[in-house]
């Protein structure tokens, strides 16, 4: 059901087509621009700095590190795409298969976001418990917004995600990745935990 207005409107109903894990199914042209500007942007300033800092990473721990990036921060804003926020928070369908079912669970979706015990894992200076405590904030705080009534999901995930930011210099992060944990925090507690209005431009309504 598509609620329009002049600029577009609100739209619950997905389109038709393959499911589109990354952006949401029916991402426009516009949304995809902007992710991937957006992903384009942060990987570029994220290994100016870590260049800048003279980080010990091998030739495949950058790659590593651009990749995570990629998702990481490209994930903050595909996770808060109309599209995206259609297709993990609308009605599951009957009939889905469980590993597709815990994705579309806000909880389940940052339990698979194991990405700070890899770095821990493979980089020379990420530890585990830096992976730890942003595994757990993250995965806590998931829960904690979607525990709450509806209207009080967006300031908490906000005011999770501000305390996360003051409170990163306590956990020694790894060298070039200061980041990495906020901006975790942003995607899958402020991005992707909250439920809001699935907005499309009026020419996709149009069409659907």
């Amino acid at each position: 059901m598509a609620n329009t207005c002049r600029d577009g409107g609100i739209d619950w109903a997905l389109p038709d087509g393959p499911p589109d894990w990354l952006l949401g199914t029916g991402a426009v042209p516009g949304e995809r621009r902007l992710v991937g500007t957006a992903s384009v942007v942060a990987t570029g300033a994220v290994l100016a700095v870590a260049a800048v800092q003279d980080v010990a990473w091998s030739w495949w721990q950058w790659v590593l590190v651009a990749a995570l990036t990629v998702d990481v921060a490209g994930g903050v804003v595909a996770n808060a795409l109309g599209s995206a926020k259609r297709f993990y928070h609308s009605p599951v369908p009957p009939g889905l298969p469980l590993p597709q079912r815990v994705l579309r669970s806000p909880v389940g979706f940052a339990a698979v976001h194991v990405h700070p015990f890899v770095l821990a894992a493979l980089l020379p200076d990420a530890t585990l418990g830096w992976a730890a405590a942003w595994y757990v904030l993250c995965l806590a705080g998931t829960a904690a917004v979607v525990g709450v009534p509806l209207h009080l999901r967006r300031p908490l995930a906000a005011a999770i995600v501000t305390v996360a930011v003051v409170a990163a210099p306590l956990v020694a992060a790894p060298a070039g990745l200061a980041w990495f944990g906020p901006v975790l925090a942003l995607k899958l507690v402020a991005a992707h935990a909250v439920r809001e209005e699935p907005y499309r431009p009026l020419t996709a309504v149009q069409r659907g």
